[in-house]
Order: C-alpha cells, then structure tokens, then sequence
C-alpha cells in the first residue's frame, strides 16, 4: 500500500508541473537612454546629450505552453528631452544656427507622454527559473500630453508643432534584469508645417540607445 501511494503522490507531482508550464511573467520595466538625432538638414547639430526615461508595467500572454513565446501589452509613461540648433521664426518656422554665425542658446524640448508598448516576446525561461535570456521586440503608441520647449531661459510655445501621437518599433534583448534597448520612431517628431526657409520641412528622427530593466 505505502509503494502504490508513493506512486499515486508522485504522478499527482508530475501533473502540477505540466498543469504549470503555462506561466506568465508580468513585469514592471523602467530603462534610460540617449538619443542620436538625425535630420533631413544638413546643418541641424544636437546641442548637448538628448534623453530618454521611461517606466510602466507589462501585461504578459502567453502564446505556446511551455510559455517560452508571449505577446505583451503595457501601460507606462516616457520623459525625452531634445536639445537642438533649431531657432523657431513664429508660424511653425525655424532656421538653424550655423557655425559661421552667432550660435543661439540651443532650443530644448521636454516631451512627457503615455505609452501603450505591445511587444512580441521570447525567452529561456521556466516556471521556476527566474534568470533568463529574452528577445522582445514590437511597437510603442504614445500620447504627448506635454511639451516645454525653452530657449534663452525663456518659455517658447510650440505646442501647435509637435505631433500628438507617435509610434516607435523598439527591440530590447539580455539576460535576467540587464537589457540592451533600441528604439526607433516611425512616424514624425514636428508635423509637416515646420521648415527651415528655402529648405524642405525639418524631419527630426530620434534613435534611441540604452538600458531597459524588468522586475517580476
């Protein structure tokens, strides 16, 4: 009898562990990064280091039952500060400082927005193993609810031309709470109205560069 319950005790074990295989991994993220400015312009210079915070929570569904491969949708908010050579004329219009004339104090922007990252993931990971490798990669949709922009210490109103919403295909790999990430924006930064005279409207790309982290 005790060899038949040992039996019975240990099949009942074996049927948890399966019946666990299907795990999520539900996790808060916050990463920091620096930002390479590209412009159409070929006299658009950064001005300084441009950065980027951000920090949320992910939702976690699996897609096969060892819970190796999940899709993941999140809710977060992001902080960029963009320093530029930009020198706003009024009207959605800028010139550029150029290093043969007088150099402006540079035009900064402070971008605070919601994100909503949806990301398809994979990683080395077990329901009982905690410290894995992992890929993830998708796309980010934000809302900017807030612009300052700044120049000579003084507040410039450029909320008329800044693209409200945005979307950013990012890719984040590592192992365990350390991962690289890379971001990039696909759609504008400033809407089409904005344009350097004589020139084609400025096209602002940020490439973002960094450190993302994940917390269960």
């Amino acid at each position: 009898m005790l060899i038949f319950s040992c039996f019975y005790l240990q099949g009942q074990e074996q049927e948890a562990v399966e019946e666990n295989t299907h795990y999520r991994e539900d996790q808060i993220y916050f990463g920091a990064s620096f930002m390479l400015l590209n412009s159409n312009q070929q006299e658009f210079k950064p001005q300084g280091l441009s950065r980027h915070f951000q920090w949320g929570l992910v939702r976690d569904i699996p897609l096969s039952k060892s819970g190796r491969f999940a899709t993941g949708v999140g809710l977060g908010m992001a902080f960029e500060r963009y320093t530029t050579n930009l020198i706003p004329l009024g009207q959605g219009k800028y010139t550029l400082s150029r290093s043969d004339s007088v150099i402006a104090d540079p035009l900064f922007f402070s971008v605070q927005s919601l994100e909503l990252p949806l990301s398809i993931r994979w990683r080395s990971s077990t329901p009982y193993d905690y410290a894995f490798w992992r890929i993830y990669g998708g796309v980010s949709f934000q809302w900017h609810y807030r612009l300052i922009a700044k120049q000579n210490g003084d507040f410039v109103d450029l909320n008329d031309e800044l693209e409200v919403f945005g979307t950013t295909a990012h890719l984040s790999f590592g192992y365990n709470t350390w991962n690289f990430y890379v971001a990039y924006r696909l759609t504008p930064f400033l809407n089409t109205k904005t344009e350097v005279p004589n020139a084609l409207p400025i096209q602002l790309t940020p490439i973002k560069i960094g450190l993302i982290f994940y917390l269960l």
